[in-house]
């Protein structure tokens, strides 16, 4: 939709002057519905009375670049009619329009990259009447755009209908009688393949463009506009020579842009636009003291690596590459101290110490009855990411306990079956039987019965013993 941010209404009023008449009913309109990002313009304001006001005029933003226009509605038949607007506030010069259907694009189809005005579009976006979007294949070479590259919004429709992006041999394995796939290297010099698709080249550069068709199957063509007498043949290097058709362009200057087309056996065809330039990038102005920055250089092509100091990282592109307008693909980036994310709460488990800053450490532990699975302690990474996943608490259970000959248990296991710290067992023997030993024990946090079973035994059979218990050992020394 379109979108007008009121910063100031202009009105045009008619008053009852003199002996001129003017009927209420004829300029009668509401308050029309606006949108402020003055957070000192009191809209309220303009509620009082707008039966004698004709004319509202404001500025305006429209577009995915916020362009910059001057609007009005007027009010006609108690109905504000409108918006009309113009890019030029001049009176002379300035004349109003109506504002016509937008488009919208939706990010459909993966395969696509759409650019306007020398930006990628990401995201789902209204672009106004009249704008002209750039489409091409995402894949340089490993797929062919079929359909029209240049699109353009026609009130509220894309004219003419959207291309496509048909797989390659590559892709295809080489099957289908699909086109061929074009591969490309700079092998001196540099290129780039820009927002429209096309390949820009730097004056000097020496071109290898591949053309991949299996050899057993028959020998593609190069075809091109220019006079000069390049050189194709197939590759010889391992692993290749059965498979890239190279075309070699050396020392490229401008009159080696234009069309270069690849013809396949089966006559289906692929084609890369070439266009040799001299273009510089200016020197870019980095402000973040802690930025490293690696450059091939300033000319068409050259890239920039950036990378941050040990406890931060990008905020921004790690590569940045000199395009075709001159420009860099992106600004520098800068670079952010490195924080890791809070470690998300869990059920029995606490945090007894915590640094989130880079080289850090959080440590865990886990309530009384359970134990942590996964590891105890984890550091904070360059990246931001803790080095490893956050452990969780898992209760502590001990083994089923032993059951004495001629004894049992008076004590019921816990709902699940199992028996967590703290449970107490208690046992009893049979009628005209003895417990020898404990007879009670209670599971303990490391997982164990904090005794042995007991005995039963008749009382003629007890003998009068030292019992001693060590490490859930029982030590027993009877007097003979």
């Amino acid at each position: 939709m379109n979108k007008y941010l009121l910063f100031l209404l202009f009105v045009s009023v008619s008053f009852c002057e003199n002996n001129e008449t003017i009927h209420q009913e004829e300029f009668k309109c509401s308050l029309p519905e606006v949108e402020t990002i003055d957070g000192n313009l009191d809209i309220s304001r303009f509620r009082s009375d707008f039966s004698k006001i004709s004319e509202v005029k404001f500025p305006g933003l429209i577009g995915p670049l916020n362009e910059r226009l001057i609007c009005k509605i007027k009010c006609i038949d108690g109905n504000w009619v409108g918006p009309l607007c113009s890019s030029t506030p001049s009176k002379q010069n300035g004349r109003f329009k109506p504002i016509l259907r937008e488009c919208l694009y939706r990010m459909k189809d993966p395969l696509l990259a759409i650019s306007y005005k020398n930006g990628s579009i990401l995201t789902d976006t209204y672009f106004p009447h009249g704008s002209a979007i750039v489409v091409r294949c995402k894949h340089f070479g490993l797929y062919k755009l079929t359909g029209e590259n240049i699109l353009r919004c026609e009130n509220g429709e894309w004219e003419p209908k959207w291309p496509i992006c048909v797989p390659t041999s590559m892709i295809t394995n080489y099957t289908g009688g699909a086109p061929p796939t074009i591969q490309y290297l700079a092998a001196s010099g540099s290129a780039i393949v820009e927002l429209s698709g096309e390949l820009y080249t730097y004056p000097g550069t020496t071109l290898w463009l591949d053309c991949l068709w299996p050899r057993s199957q028959g020998k593609p063509d190069w075809s091109w506009r220019d006079n000069y007498r390049h050189q194709a043949s197939w590759v010889s290097a391992t692993g290749e020579v059965e498979l890239h058709y190279r075309l070699v362009l050396t020392r490229m200057t401008h009159h080696h842009s234009g069309r270069y087309t690849c013809t396949a056996p089966t006559g289906t065809t692929n084609t890369v636009l070439v266009r040799v330039v001299n273009v510089v990038c200016p020197l870019m102005n980095v402000s973040s003291p802690r930025l490293r920055e690696s450059a091939q250089g300033s000319q068409l092509g050259n890239a920039v690596h950036f990378s941050c100091e040990p406890g931060y990282h990008l905020n921004g592109s790690a590569v940045v590459y000199c395009m075709g307008d001159g420009r860099w693909s992106s600004e520098p980036p800068t670079c952010v101290e490195t924080f890791c994310p809070n470690p998300p709460p869990g059920p029995q488990l606490s945090v007894v110490e915590y640094n989130s800053s880079y080289g850090g450490r959080v440590v865990f532990a886990c309530s009384w009855g359970y134990r942590l699975r996964g590891p105890p302690g984890l550091e904070c990474e360059q990246d931001g990411k803790w080095s490893g996943e956050i452990p969780h608490c898992v209760p502590i259970y001990c083994p089923d306990p032993l059951v004495p000959e001629n004894g049992r248990l008076l004590s019921t296991m816990s709902k699940d079956g199992k028996y967590p710290v703290g449970d107490l067992i208690m046992y009893a023997c049979e009628d005209g039987l003895e417990i020898v030993g404990e007879s009670s024990i209670v599971c303990t946090e490391n997982g164990f019965w904090s005794h042995p079973p007991p005995f039963c035994l008749p009382p003629s059979e007890i003998k009068k013993a030292d019992t001693i218990y060590i490490d859930n050992t029982t030590l027993v020394n009877f007097e003979e």
